[in-house]
């Protein structure tokens, strides 16, 4: 029994009939789709990311010792180990300054390596008495206790049975911290004294620290967080006034700053989607059009034999929207098997706040750049469809 002919046949048998072009323009299309599908899903980890940073950072003032503001950005978006220290009595001096109503200090203690995790770990200490931002992320609400130890996982931190061994011993986790796409997830956060206990237990089986353990005397951060009616950059400017040597980090600025390097990435991301997509449109509608002139003897075949200029406008799109349909399948498929497994890796490369999507967007960007794709390879072979429906039937 002889099959019907229909434009969905003729236009599938003449994509198979060149399998090269057909690979060529399927691949162009696939281009297109995954740089499309992948910057939807990274632009959105980064305005995730920051709105999340913004959440966690949770201090309008940060103190650092004066030239290590990069280090100390390092820290929070990377977590890249790093280590620096001004004199403790600076936080006693800055919880005196009109306008401040809470400071917490942090002390960095940097290994050269540990069991718990496949990087070198930041271990940071920090006083839960006057804590205002570690604690408010734990998954689990915890009670001070006089003498306990509080010893709380960034999400990244690998803690098997609930523990963390540092140098041989194990300490048992208080508590995980709620994921923030930032350096935090990728640190170890202790109070003074546990912290000051494992430095001198690690000394003394002979571990190497590439950073001091003098807790006592020294601190490397100081957050603040500003009475309501206190303005920020007027209470820095007390802050520097009365300690010269520190550098103060505005929480406001410091997001702006984000902000900005994100919207650069996000406009260029944006910008190269756009090039690939016009660059694809522009190509179809070249090869689409001489597949046009090429098959003039054919249409004309199809006219005699009782097919309208409707008809042939649907040959040529069915073929064009088949091609969108399989290139736009394979591009998302491809972009997918990169950008989320890999996510972790991308913000580490990136350096900036990255919280993946969750997968209801995740599948409506693929759902967006799936249509997108296949309207673009429509769009590309509109011209040559509406010109060659208008032909006249001619032999020779």
């Amino acid at each position: 029994m002889e099959k019907a002919i229909t434009i969905k046949r003729l236009a599938l048998e003449n994509i198979r009939r060149k399998p090269f072009r057909t690979a060529a323009l399927i691949t162009l299309t696939s281009l297109s789709a995954a740089v499309l599908f992948g910057s939807l899903i990274i632009t959105s980890s980064l305005k995730g990311g920051i709105k999340g940073f913004k959440n966690r950072l949770g201090a309008d003032l940060m103190i650092v010792p004066k030239g290590y503001e990069g280090q100390m950005e390092n820290i929070l978006l990377n977590g890249e180990p790093n280590y620096f220290y001004m004199d403790k009595s600076a936080e006693e001096i800055i919880r005196g300054i009109q306008g401040v109503k809470e400071a917490s200090g942090q002390f960095y203690l940097t290994s050269l390596s540990e069991s718990c995790c496949d990087f070198s770990i930041q271990i940071i200490g920090f006083e839960p008495d006057t804590d205002f931002l570690i604690q408010n992320w734990a998954k689990t609400k915890v009670r001070p206790q006089k003498g306990s130890e509080y010893i709380f996982a960034g999400s990244n931190i690998s803690t098997p049975n609930k523990e963390v061994k540092f140098f041989g011993q194990q300490h048992k986790i208080t508590s995980r911290l709620s994921k923030s796409s930032t350096g935090m997830d990728n640190a170890i956060y202790t109070d003074l004294n546990t912290l000051q206990n494992i430095f001198e237990d690690a000394k003394s089986k002979g571990f190497g620290f590439i950073s001091d353990g003098d807790t006592k005397t020294k601190i490397s951060s100081i957050f603040v967080k500003l009475e309501a009616d206190a303005k920020a950059d007027s209470t820095a400017l007390r802050i520097k006034t009365a300690l010269p040597e520190v550098q103060v980090i505005t929480g406001s600025s410091f997001i702006s700053n984000l902000a900005e390097r994100i919207s650069a990435f996000v406009i260029f991301s944006q910008a190269l989607s756009l090039f690939i997509l016009l660059v694809t449109i522009f190509t179809l509608g070249i090869v689409f059009s001489l597949i046009a002139n090429e098959r003039f003897k054919e249409y004309s075949i199809l006219r005699v034999l009782g097919a309208d200029s409707s008809t042939l406008k649907k040959l040529l799109l069915f073929e064009a929207g088949s091609i969108g349909f399989f290139g736009a399948i394979i591009g998302i498929f491809i972009s997918a098997l990169i950008v989320l497994p890999f996510n972790l890796l991308i913000s580490e490369k990136i350096g900036l706040p990255f919280s993946l999507a969750n997968p209801l967007v995740i599948t409506g960007f693929a759902l967006i750049s799936f249509a997108i794709i296949v309207l673009a390879a429509l769009i590309s072979a509109l011209y040559s469809a509406i010109k060659i429906s208008k032909k006249e039937v001619i032999f020779k």
